[in-house]
């Protein structure tokens, strides 16, 4: 067994790396910007007595036809993980690198999964999928099978996951291959880089480190959160599964608002400083999600917020040699 993890030195991706190494799987990391990241990645699998035996680190621009064709010629993949893609920030910097890699570049992947009979490739949509506001669903956790049209989408991010996803349904019922996709929620945990999304590093990396945060929300403010190890958990497993039953699967956890996070962190630091903007926009997802359906898929429970959040602390308190909170 041979996995091709796209986008692996990245926020997620190292973390799907780790948990494949630590299971005995074969792993082709890849990236599109190796020499940037490289230090990093070695770093962390180090910091978490990882074994790089199994390891090989490849660069791998997706939108190039011809790299997709050498990685998949030179390597027998059995799995793929498709972790690599461009965020929102870089989207808006960039729109036509942005469509290449989240467009083309995924696209190429679907068509790898069909040419070179990949077992299963699993990858992480979004829950922006869903539309910027809870009041289009009601009062009550979205499922799977909601939906909201264009109208309510403000991010070409989240408009360009609509696309990978009935992309490669087309792909499925064409070629009755395996692609399954997650849709995290905000996803939290230390080391986020390059991300609108900057707040859900500081909120809890901030505190740890005996600094103030303040948060661009209302503390009325809900959201719906993912520890990061469980949403690379979630995928590692749906890829391994024999046999899985959807193509979708939320995969949040938890939903507090802005007072419920800070009550969190204080329970473990008392002494948090935790500031809100009451002026400041609500964050543009909806508030809360079922995710009966990966729960049963797979069998497995992500950890409280309260027990991610305080990993996410101890891995910055040790990357910044302070003692781990108990």
């Amino acid at each position: 067994m041979t996995f091709l993890v796209t986008g692996g030195t990245g926020f997620i991706g190292k973390r799907v790396v780790a948990k494949l190494l630590s299971k005995n799987i074969q792993v082709v990391a890849t990236d599109i910007n190796i020499d940037n990241e490289q230090n990093d990645f070695e770093k962390y699998l180090d910091s978490k007595n990882i074994s790089t035996k199994g390891l090989e680190l490849r660069e791998l621009d997706m939108s190039s036809k011809e790299n997709i064709k050498n990685i998949f010629d030179n390597y027998k993949f059995t799995n793929i993980v498709a972790c690599g893609y461009q965020m929102s920030n870089l989207i808006d910097n960039n729109p036509i690198k942005g469509s290449e890699v989240n467009i083309v570049g995924m696209t190429n992947l679907f068509q790898a999964v069909a040419d070179y009979k990949i077992k299963r490739m699993v990858f992480p949509s979004s829950e922006s999928v869903y539309g910027t506001s809870q009041k289009i669903y009601g009062d009550k956790p979205v499922h799977e099978d909601d939906y909201c049209g264009l109208q309510h989408q403000l991010f070409t991010y989240a408009v360009m996951k609509l696309l990978n996803e009935f992309m490669a349904q087309k792909f499925i019922q064409k070629h009755e291959i395996s692609i399954a996709c997650t849709r995290p929620s905000v996803v939290f945990g230390y080391g986020r880089k390059r991300s609108s999304l900057m707040w859900a590093e500081d909120f809890a990396t901030l505190p740890a480190l005996g600094k103030p945060v303040h948060l661009p929300f209302p503390k009325n403010n809900k959201d719906n959160f993912i520890y990061v190890d469980d949403c690379a958990e979630q995928m590692v497993l749906l890829a391994l599964k024999d046999r899985i039953d959807h193509f979708a699967y939320n995969s949040g956890s938890e939903t507090v608002s802005g007072n419920q996070l800070v009550k969190i962190i204080h329970e473990l630091i008392p002494d948090a400083k935790i500031s809100f903007d009451e002026n400041g926009k609500y964050t543009p997802f909806i508030d809360e999600q079922n995710d009966e359906r990966i729960r049963k898929e797979i069998s497995f429970n992500p950890r409280s917020l309260k027990e991610g959040i305080k990993a996410h602390m101890n891995e910055a308190r040790r990357a910044n040699n302070l003692e781990e909170i108990t």
